[in-house]
C-alpha cells in the first residue's frame, strides 16, 4: 500500500487573492544577510481571511467560538468524503438528494472540487466565484451529525454576486451546531476521498477566522 501526504492548502504570497478583489498580503526583507545583517528575516503582514483560511463561529456571531476554543483533537479528521460538484460562474452550490445520499453518515469533514481554482489567477475567482446555498448547512448536519468542516476550491462561501445570500449561508453554518467553513482550497491533485487529512489553523488567539495549512493522506 503506497500512502502519500499532498497540501490542501495555498502558500501565501503577495499575488494570493482576498475576497471582493481586495490586496494587502505584504512580505518584505526585514534583515538580510547580503547587506551586512547576521541573519535573512521577513516582515509580513495579511488580513486574517487570507488565501486558504477557516472561518470560525465569531465571524458571524460576537459570542460565537474563536481559535482557542478548539482542542487540538479537532483539526485532525479521519472520515472525509470528496463532493466532486460542477459549479459555474455566480452559482449556488445546492447539493441533491442524490449527492446528498452518497455522503457516508459518519463523515468530519467535506470537501467541495469545482474546478474554480483554476481560475485562481483571473479576476472571475473572486467577482463570480460560485457559493453555497443557505439551506445546505442544514441538510448536511442531518445527513452527517459528526460533520465539524466543509472545504470549498473557491474564494469564499459567499458568491460575490450574491452577497446578501451569502450572508445568510455563513450564518447557517456557523449558528447552531457550527459546521466550520475552510475556503479557497488548493484541490489541484486531490482526486478521490482521503485517507486523513489535518488542518492546523494560524494560533491567532480571539481570531474569528486564520489562515489554516492542511495536509491530506491519500491512497495511490
Amino acid at each position: 500500500m503506497d500512502n502519500s501526504f499532498i497540501y490542501l492548502s495555498y502558500f501565501l504570497d503577495e499575488n494570493t487573492p482576498l475576497y471582493g478583489g481586495e490586496r494587502g498580503i505584504k512580505m518584505f526583507a526585514d534583515r538580510s544577510i547580503k547587506d551586512g545583517d547576521s541573519a535573512n528575516t521577513k516582515r509580513v503582514s495579511f488580513h486574517n481571511h487570507s488565501g486558504t483560511h477557516i472561518d470560525f463561529p465569531n465571524h458571524f456571531f460576537d459570542l460565537g467560538k474563536v481559535a482557542q476554543d478548539y482542542d487540538a483533537s479537532f483539526w485532525i479528521f479521519n472520515n472525509v468524503y470528496l463532493q466532486i460538484q460542477s459549479a459555474s460562474s455566480d452559482e449556488l452550490i445546492k447539493l441533491s438528494e442524490e449527492d446528498l445520499a452518497s455522503i457516508p453518515v459518519n463523515t468530519e469533514l467535506i470537501i467541495i472540487k469545482t474546478g474554480f481554482y483554476e481560475f485562481r489567477n483571473e479576476e472571475k475567482y473572486w467577482m463570480n466565484n460560485p457559493g453555497i446555498s443557505p439551506e445546505v448547512a442544514d441538510k448536511l448536519r442531518k445527513r452527517c451529525p459528526e460533520l465539524r468542516a466543509i472545504g470549498m476550491d473557491f474564494i469564499s462561501l459567499t458568491s460575490f454576486q450574491n452577497r446578501q445570500i451569502g450572508r445568510v449561508a455563513h450564518r447557517e453554518f456557523l449558528g447552531k451546531s457550527p459546521i466550520l467553513l475552510i475556503e479557497d482550497m488548493d484541490l489541484n491533485y486531490l482526486n478521490k476521498s482521503p485517507i486523513q487529512v489535518i488542518g492546523i489553523p494560524l494560533l491567532l488567539k480571539n481570531a474569528d477566522g486564520a489562515p489554516i495549512s492542511i495536509i491530506a493522506r491519500i491512497k495511490k
